[in-house]
């Protein structure tokens, strides 16, 4: 990597430098790492109750695969680690079709009329002509005793057909609905004071919603197997200043892991090794996983000589050359003193600015 460093400078006019001399440069090893390891896992749950409505044990039959033993049942682990659906099993004799418990023949007794097919109903209800009120009778108000017919006589303002009012015996003076008495014979009931029940329509019996009025439950046992995936994820990326040309032209070394036995690569660095070991370990009902391991031997180096800029270099990519890349960076103290002068501009530029308008208030 020093040599690789020579040939940048020397291709930019200094030949003269010989970094592998002693003294004149400083090279630290700075690896990028990109581990993630995908799982899939197995759970299997059984004893789950089931029930539906009605006679469905062909249904259910034919819909569902039996299983005997659900630990040692055979189920197809699905391809690829995108999310599968349940694999719904039913144990083998749990299905049966069994009454209902709370009806009968799918009817029970209506709940609102207690079962009587009838409701207790008001036998008079207000006038729907006069509304109940004082202009139930234009002589004495439907009250026979607040007015009489004998000392007031009919308003000649009323509008509408008028009849002889039961309570006052005036004529021309009571509501034609309710002939004055302010009240008349409920229309639900014909003044009975019992209707027929809004719920029952008067049966006594109203279907059963839980089991659809079939009278019937199809009871069964049935066991769910899943297959999560879970993912693990271990990183140490290139910083900002370095991610562009690492990303495109890095030559990034990728080693297949498909099994706990294989063994991590003999060029990963030993800190990268230490954060990828411990996910390598199979996890309880683990049934497959998907490694993805790359890496890329980094080096920084500092040049004595050319203290203002630090080189990187890193192996690039077989289609760019199979060689390694060197790209210049300004160094820390170079990117200190630029921020420092771009920020005192600015504060000048601001203070300009202010003056003058405080020049032009």
């Amino acid at each position: 990597m020093l040599r690789a460093v020579e040939r940048y400078l020397s291709g930019r006019g200094d030949p003269s430098v010989r970094l592998l001399v002693p003294g004149t440069a400083e090279l630290s090893r700075r690896p990028l790492l990109d581990f993630r390891i995908e799982r899939r896992f197995e759970v299997r749950r059984g004893g789950v109750r089931q029930r539906v409505p009605g006679k469905k044990l062909k249904q259910i039959s034919r819909k569902r695969e039996t299983y005997t033993d659900l630990d040692t049942h055979p189920v197809d682990v699905p391809a690829g680690f995108a999310p599968s659906p349940t694999v719904i099993l039913v144990l083998a004799g749990s299905i049966a079709e069994v009454p209902c418990a709370d009806c009968k023949g799918g009817k029970q007794g209506c709940g609102l009329c207690a079962g009587r097919g009838t409701r207790d109903c008001a036998q008079k209800v207000n006038c729907t002509g006069c509304g109940g009120g004082t202009a139930a009778c234009l002589s004495c108000g439907g009250s026979r005793t607040a007015y009489g017919p004998r000392n007031r006589q009919p308003s000649r303002t009323a509008s509408g057909p008028r009849v002889q009012c039961a309570r006052c015996g005036s004529h021309n003076a009571a509501c034609p609905k309710c002939a004055g008495r302010q009240t008349m014979d409920c229309p639900d009931c014909d003044g009975k004071g019992l209707r027929p029940c809004d719920s029952c329509g008067g049966r006594k019996n109203v279907r059963h919603e839980e089991c659809e009025g079939t009278g019937f439950f199809t009871t069964w046992t049935e066991a769910h197997i899943t297959h999560p995936v879970a993912a693990d994820r271990e990183r140490d990326p290139a910083p900002a200043y370095l991610w562009w040309p690492t990303h495109r032209t890095g030559g990034w070394r990728e080693a297949p892991l498909k099994d706990v036995t294989d063994k991590l690569p003999a060029d990963l660095d030993e800190s990268h090794r230490a954060l990828v070991q411990p996910h390598l370990a199979r996890k309880q009902r683990e049934v497959r996983r998907r490694v993805t391991l790359r890496h890329l031997p980094l080096a920084r180096v500092a040049v004595n000589a050319s203290p203002k800029w630090v080189y990187f270099a890193f192996p690039e990519r077989p289609e760019a050359g199979a060689g390694l890349k060197v790209v210049r960076r300004p160094a820390r103290q170079q990117v200190v003193r630029f921020a420092a002068t771009a920020s005192a501009a600015v504060v000048i530029v601001v203070l300009v600015v202010w003056l003058t308008v405080k020049a032009i208030g």
